[in-house]
């Protein structure tokens, strides 16, 4: 009995290896779903669709892309977290959707379990901004405005649980005074919603906006990533105003836990050489967007020390940390 169970262990390894074998020869056979899990025009949408231009001739397949965006990124990633690991379905990922939102509430997924990062391709670019017709002309104005009218200022980010919204909330229990957090369903409505003058202020990427700025119709007080941006010339940064920190988020490439390792190497050498395109450059550099490839293995040691950090900090700016 135990020779039979040996013979048939060892003929299901032989078929096994062979599957992997033709899926090394052949990944992808299809089109491959790429899951971008923020709105249709936003920062995260655009760099994946510049991104998956790029990477199709080292796939030699289409990248078909669907949004599915909701909950601060995390609707899209639970699509994908959900998916069969054959390497046909993958998405975009926000950092907070793997390192603090899951500490915050509930998600349909294990995020360091069900999802396994292919590889990081971009770091996000991040401000604080109001109308152009805002009377607010400096980030010194607004402050002072601010702490003349506690509670009176809104401000909009792309869902709760997001740097845009922990940074900005973060910035306000520094300084000392109180601003309404208002959760979008990601960029474009947050920045629909400032236009529309539903709230005050806005935390965004600067890349969904850029043609807003350059109308003068958004004004950028104060950039909240570590840089200065092209689009926001003499605006300054949280740093050279004195503050200790700076809003850090990367955007991602996720699989399905399961995924074959040939499928996972073939698309991180997709986006590593999209993420090094010279079109892809200089599409992105018009946004003030700079991509950058890290591999999957090292951001996933980085989100799991951002996600330690976090869980650190999040019980200071007053959000309740689940059991």
């Amino acid at each position: 009995m135990r020779t039979k169970v040996l013979a048939l262990m060892l003929a299901l390894a032989l078929v096994a290896g062979l599957a992997g074998g033709a899926l090394a020869a052949d990944y992808p056979k299809k089109p491959v779903k790429l899951i971008v899990n923020f709105s249709a025009g936003g920062t995260t949408d655009t760099a994946a669709r510049l991104m998956s231009t790029a990477a199709v001739p080292v796939l030699q397949q289409a990248l078909v892309i669907m949004n599915k965006p909701g909950a601060g990124g995390t609707l899209g990633v639970s699509h994908v977290a959900r998916a069969k690991g054959n390497g046909y379905t993958i998405g975009t990922c926000n950092m907070p959707a793997i390192a603090i939102i899951p500490q915050i509430r509930k998600v349909p997924y294990k995020p360091f379990k069900d999802l396994v990062q292919v590889c990081a391709v971009m770091p996000y670019e991040y401000a604080i901004m109001v109308r152009g017709d805002s009377p607010w002309k400096t980030w010194e104005e607004l402050v002072a405005y601010i702490k003349k009218n506690p509670g009176k200022v809104t401000y909009g980010s792309v869902g709760t649980g997001t740097t845009n919204h922990l940074v900005t909330a973060r910035i306000g229990k520094e300084l000392g005074f109180n601003w309404k957090h208002v959760p979008f369903q990601g960029g474009v409505k947050a920045t629909a919603a400032l236009l529309g003058g539903h709230v005050d202020v806005i935390n965004n990427t600067t890349a969904s906006v850029a043609s807003s700025i350059k109308a003068g119709k958004i004004r950028v007080l104060l950039v909240t990533s570590e840089y200065p941006l092209k689009l926001a010339p003499g605006v300054p940064t949280m740093k050279q105003k004195g503050f200790k920190f700076s809003q850090i988020s990367y955007m991602s490439i996720v699989a399905p836990a399961g995924t074959p390792q040939v499928a996972l190497d073939k698309l991180e050498a997709a986006f590593k050489a999209a993420t090094a395109d010279k079109g892809v450059l200089k599409s992105c550099g018009k946004l003030d967007l700079h991509p950058k490839f890290m591999p999957g293995k090292e951001y996933q040691a980085l989100l799991k020390k951002l996600s330690a950090e976090w869980g650190a900090l999040l019980p200071e700016l007053g959000v309740k940390v689940k059991k």
